[in-house]
């Protein structure tokens, strides 16, 4: 065999290598501590009801800042949905709250691609007020309503482990 061919496979080999350590790596980021109070907010959800920051207390939040036209969010919704069906069951909340794009921009994305846990409607000031500086962007509240982690960037959030670190939150 020649020494091109060789060094050729080495490198396909190396690529292989690389992407399923980036896979794996992409289940096990980690989510960064974070210590701060939960922001003043009141928002509209998507089925009328009326959301403040008061009804985040009394249990732990997965809160997800997304929007309409963010490939990287979209990614992550049905990881997101497999997540809210373990985590609710285990006393969690979860909720999704768009960038500000309106109802009706938001209702025509869920008619396609549904979220099934609360989606609130943000508004101007919904990303500096919570320091969102990038999408998708979690948050996760604890029971006392103050953000212990967050998330930049899309995540597996239905990964074992993952699920594991929130629900050892309880």
């Amino acid at each position: 065999m020649s020494v091109l061919k060789v060094a050729g496979k080495v490198a396909l080999l190396a690529v292989l290598v690389a992407s399923t350590s980036a896979s794996v790596a992409k289940a096990e980021e980690r989510l960064k501590e974070a210590d701060r109070d939960t922001p003043e907010f009141q928002l509209q959800s998507i089925a009328d009801d009326r959301w403040k920051s008061d009804s985040l207390k009394g249990k732990p939040w997965v809160i997800n800042f997304w929007a309409t036209w963010c490939p990287p969010c979209i990614e992550e919704i049905p990881s997101m949905n497999a997540a809210w069906e373990v985590l609710e069951k285990k006393g969690f909340g979860m909720l999704a709250i768009n960038a500000g794009e309106g109802r009706s921009a938001v209702e025509i994305f869920l008619d396609k691609i549904p979220i099934e846990f609360p989606v609130l409607l943000g508004g101007n000031n919904s990303l500096s007020n919570w320091s969102v500086r990038a999408l998708p962007t979690t948050i996760v509240v604890n029971a006392e309503g103050r953000v212990i982690f967050e998330a930049l960037g899309p995540r597996e959030w239905d990964d074992e482990a993952l699920l594991e670190r929130l629900v050892s939150l309880m």
